[in-house]
C-alpha cells in the first residue's frame, strides 16, 4: 500500500466516524494529554488548527490557555516551509489555500527553540512513532531540525504497522503517541 491509499482510506473512515465516538474519542485524548508529563512541563505548544474530519484541537488550544500556556499555530510558507505564531483567543486569521486556518499577522515567528511541545498533525501512524501525513512533508522539514518533544493525538484504527514500510530517509518519527481507546 502507498501513502496516497492509506490517506484516502483514513480520510474515509474519518468522515464516517459517528459523532458520538468522535466526541468520545477527543474527550479521551484531550485527558491524555492533559495528564502527560510532557504536557505538564510545557509552557510553550506548538498545534494546527484542525479542521473537521481531524481529530479536534479546539479544546486542547484551550486547555492550554486555562493553563496558562502559551499556544503558537503554524503557517504554511514558500518552499514548504512551516513557521509558528502566537495565537490568542482574538489572533486574526486567515484560510489558507488548501482551507487551513493560519495567523494573518506573520511579523514575529516563534524560534523553534522556545516551543517546548509541539502536537503533530497526521493521518496514519506505526507504534515507533513514524507517519503519514497529509503529504507536503512540511513537518518533516520543521522537525529535522526541532529538539523539543513531539506528540500526536490519534483514533484507534489510525495505528497502522504498515506506515513502517513506507518510511523515508528524512521522516522523523513522533516521541509519543497518544491513542484513543475503543
Amino acid at each position: 500500500m502507498d501513502k496516497q491509499t492509506i490517506r484516502m482510506e483514513i480520510l474515509t473512515t474519518l468522515k464516517k466516524l459517528p459523532k458520538q465516538k468522535r466526541m468520545s474519542y477527543n474527550q479521551q485524548l484531550i485527558s491524555k494529554l492533559i495528564n502527560s508529563s510532557e504536557w505538564k512541563s510545557s509552557e510553550v505548544v506548538g498545534v494546527t488548527l484542525a479542521r473537521y474530519p481531524e481529530v479536534e484541537t479546539e479544546k486542547i488550544i484551550s486547555a492550554a490557555w486555562d493553563a496558562g500556556k502559551k499556544v503558537v499555530i503554524p503557517y504554511s510558507g514558500r518552499n514548504r516551509r512551516l513557521s509558528f505564531y502566537y495565537y490568542e483567543r482574538d489572533t486574526p486569521l486567515e484560510e489558507s489555500k488548501i482551507g487551513l486556518l493560519e495567523p494573518a499577522d506573520r511579523s514575529e515567528e516563534v524560534p523553534k527553540e522556545l516551543i517546548d511541545l509541539l502536537i503533530v498533525p497526521g493521518l496514519s501512524y506505526s507504534k515507533r512513532g513514524y507517519r503519514v501525513g497529509f503529504g507536503g512533508g512540511y513537518y518533516d522539514r520543521y522537525l529535522a531540525d526541532y529538539y523539543g518533544k513531539t506528540i500526536s493525538i490519534l483514533y484507534p484504527f489510525q495505528l497502522d504497522e504498515q506506515v513502517e514500510d513506507l518510511v523515508e530517509p528524512f521522516d522523523i518519527p513522533i516521541q509519543k503517541l497518544f491513542i484513543a481507546s475503543e
